[in-house]
This record gives C-alpha cells, sequence and structure tokens, in this order.
C-alpha cells in the first residue's frame, strides 16, 4: 500500500494537557514511565456528569496530571465523574481506575470476561515462577527470564466494583450511545466503542498510528491471538467512522486505509520471522533476537518474546513453519 494514513490535526497538544477534540470529548495525555510516552484518556460529558475512558497509569506523575488538567477544565473529580470504561487490563489503561472509583465513587465498566482475566492476572498472591519456566521454555536464559519476569510485578491495585459488560451492549455515552465491540487479540475481551450517531470510534490499543499493538502469546490468554487480531481488525471494515480515538499516538481519520496497513505490517513481520527460522530449529527467544533491535530492556524483551511466539503460531498453523516440543520449544520453516 502506497498511501500512507496521516494523522489528524486534533488533538495535537503537549503531555500532560487536555484539549477538547469535537462537542463534549477532551482528549488528557498521561505520562507514562516507558517508551510508548503517552496514554490518551478521553473524558466524555453527558447530561449527568463525566464519562472517563481509560484512566491511565497509576503513577504520581498521571495522577499529578490528572488533578492539574481536571482542575484547569473546573471538573471536580470527587463529584463529576460518573462512570469509568476501561477498554482492556493493561497497566496503562486501568491502572488508575481504582484512584479514580476511590475519588469519584464511580462504577468501573469493562467487558465481564476481561474482568475476570484481570483478577487472575494482577492477583497479588500469583508469583512469577511459570511465567518464568515459561520464557525459559521458549529459549530465555534463567538470568534473563528472572529478571524480564521482575518487571511484570506492577502491582496493579483493581478497583473493588465492576459493572460487567457483554458484546454488541448499547450504553449511554455523553448525549447519545456506543455499541460496545468485542475485538480480541491485543487482549482477549479488548474492546471498542462505536458512535454510529457521530461516526466516532473509541479504538483502546486496537486501532494505532506511526506503531502497531503488541500482539502477544502469553501464558495466561488463549491461543492464536494473532489470527483473532487480523479477524477482529477486519470486522471493522466499511465502518462508518470518520474519526478514530485511539489508546496512544495521534488521532486519526482513514479506518480502512489503517485496516490494511496493520495488516499488511503482520504480511511483513510474518515472513521475517519466516525467513529466521531458515536452517537448524531455533528457539522462539532465538529468533526474537533476530528480529528485534539488540538493546531491548529487559521489560521489552518480554513484548518481543511474546509477539515471536504469536507470529510462530500463527506459521504453524498456516503450515508454514513446524513446533518442535520437547523440555525446551524450537521451531522450524516449512
Amino acid at each position: 500500500m502506497s498511501d500512507v494514513v496521516r494523522p489528524s490535526t486534533l488533538a495535537t497538544q503537549a503531555i500532560g494537557e487536555a484539549s477538547r477534540v469535537v462537542e463534549g470529548v477532551h482528549q488528557l495525555k498521561l505520562p507514562v514511565p516507558f517508551p510508548l510516552q503517552f496514554i490518551a484518556s478521553y473524558l466524555v460529558q453527558g447530561r449527568d456528569g463525566w464519562t472517563v475512558i481509560d484512566p491511565g497509569f497509576d503513577y504520581p506523575p498521571a495522577r499529578e496530571t490528572w488533578e492539574s488538567e481536571a482542575a484547569r477544565m473546573g471538573l471536580d473529580l470527587d463529584r463529576d465523574v460518573t462512570r469509568v470504561i476501561v477498554t482492556h487490563l493493561h497497566p496503562d489503561h486501568i491502572g488508575l481506575a481504582r484512584w479514580l472509583e476511590g475519588r469519584s465513587g464511580a462504577p468501573v465498566l469493562m467487558l465481564e470476561d476481561e474482568i475476570a482475566d484481570a483478577r487472575h492476572l494482577w492477583d497479588p498472591s500469583r508469583g512469577s515462577e511459570a511465567f518464568v519456566e515459561y520464557m525459559m521454555r521458549h529459549g530465555m536464559d534463567p538470568e534473563t527470564a528472572g529478571a524480564t519476569a521482575k518487571t511484570t510485578r506492577l502491582g496493579v491495585r483493581l478497583p473493588d466494583r465492576f459493572v460487567p459488560l457483554q458484546p454488541e451492549d448499547r450504553i449511554e455515552l455523553g448525549d447519545g450511545e456506543v455499541r460496545v465491540m468485542h475485538t480480541p487479540g491485543h487482549s482477549d475481551f479488548h474492546f471498542v466503542l462505536h458512535d454510529e450517531a457521530r461516526k466516532l470510534l473509541f479504538a483502546g490499543d486496537q486501532l494505532l498510528l506511526k506503531i502497531t499493538p503488541n500482539i502477544g502469546l502469553w501464558p495466561y490468554a488463549a491461543p492464536r491471538p494473532l489470527r483473532r487480531y487480523l479477524d477482529s481488525i477486519g470486522s471493522l471494515r466499511g465502518l462508518d467512522v470518520e474519526l478514530i480515538f485511539p489508546g496512544h499516538g495521534p488521532l486519526f481519520h482513514d479506518l480502512d486505509g489503517r485496516i490494511e496497513e496493520l495488516i499488511l505490517h503482520h504480511e511483513e513481520r510474518l515472513s521475517v520471522m519466516h525467513e529466521a527460522l531458515m536452517g537448524e530449529p531455533v528457539t522462539a527467544f532465538e529468533v526474537a533476537r533476530r528480529v528485534f533491535p539488540n538493546d531491548l530492556s529487559d521489560h521489552q524483551l518480554r513484548f518481543a518474546l511474546a509477539e515471536t511466539l504469536a507470529h510462530l503460531e500463527h506459521l504453524a498453523d498456516e503450515g508454514r513453519a513446524e513446533r518442535l516440543d520437547g523440555a525446551v520449544v524450537r521451531y522450524r520453516a516449512v
């Protein structure tokens, strides 16, 4: 595809600032302590108060941003927030939900099965031993696996009260309503919100511009995340949308164009992974070291391995690779 989807000219404010995007919808760019730089939280004004979509990562700079920008907007966090919607369980999206719930008393809404996954994943009594074993089984050395596992213990504290959503629910948002659309892949029960009347899509991490969401095969997740992701973005083709509100990066307008770019990206990644399998059987970690940059942090290494595993699983399903099970799992090209 020769054309490149361009970013919108809307919401170009600096990180740490809020900006009105369209009538009744503001974007707040909250800092995060990793390379993504910011998580976009959306504040939607309605008849009964404000709805917050994806409140951000729980650490002091993000809380300070909430306090300062809410005050600047005339938004009282103790009284004016009536609902918090979380698109998926990752800490940069769900992290501040408990804090905001405590401040406002607002209920937190998420897909019912994602709530169950979040309670499992962020259970403080759950150790990291199984994750270390998982990474070692796929080729990581014990020292790297141990260091990488430590980066997963982020201590996410979940809200006391969730309101479960179901796919295809219609919920009030602003002065209208949105449809809940289940879009798995980045997480098993990620969802987006489609405002059909206003032709808006609150996309979470499903559709990002300039970067691609991590599609990883994790030990706690369902199999075939890449297949499910490609199917779910394909199902959004032709949706009557004029503006996409992503969880990271710039807003954009060309939904179908970006979907085609993402599909092409994964086709190219699959080809790169397949090429890396040529020769003797190799582990997923060896493939990851061949196809990702050498200077990845321990935090980034787990994403690289999980993404490599998702692509190798997809190649095996397509008959382009063979998985060789054993104490250490290896793959070879077919």
